[in-house]
């Protein structure tokens, strides 16, 4: 087994998808409805945007690639973690990624293990 810190995004998600794959659906749902309101509430969006780090318009790019990808291969991301890990990790999509399952454990989220996983895997 490797150590944490030499763990790839396409590990984490993966391991994340094994543990706790009745997660997964939900976690979907919550992305997919982020990325509804992300596209129907851009403007809004746009003008409220204080990430300095990255450009709006490339993170909304990211949220319709996700989207996208998981509209593709939904049904094979609920069955295996490869297809959950390697088709949201493969690009810069894993930062939107990665920040979504966050911000999913934080808000949403009710099952307390999933949560401490997230926080070892994403946040230390």
């Amino acid at each position: 087994m490797k150590a944490l810190n030499e763990y790839t995004n396409t590990d984490k998600a993966k391991l994340l998808h094994g543990f706790f794959p009745q997660e997964i659906p939900k976690l979907l749902n919550a992305i997919e409805a982020f990325c509804v309101d992300f596209r129907e509430n851009k403007e809004a969006h746009r003008e409220a945007w204080k990430n300095g780090f990255l450009a709006f318009d490339f993170w909304f790019s990211l949220s319709e690639e996700t989207a996208n990808l998981i509209k593709q291969y939904r049904v094979d991301m609920l069955k295996s973690s490869s297809v959950f890990a390697n088709q949201l990790c493969y690009s810069y999509t894993c930062l939107f990624l990665n920040d979504r399952i966050i911000k999913y454990a934080d808000k949403i989220s009710h099952n307390e293990k999933f949560k401490i996983a997230v926080e070892l895997l994403y946040k230390l």
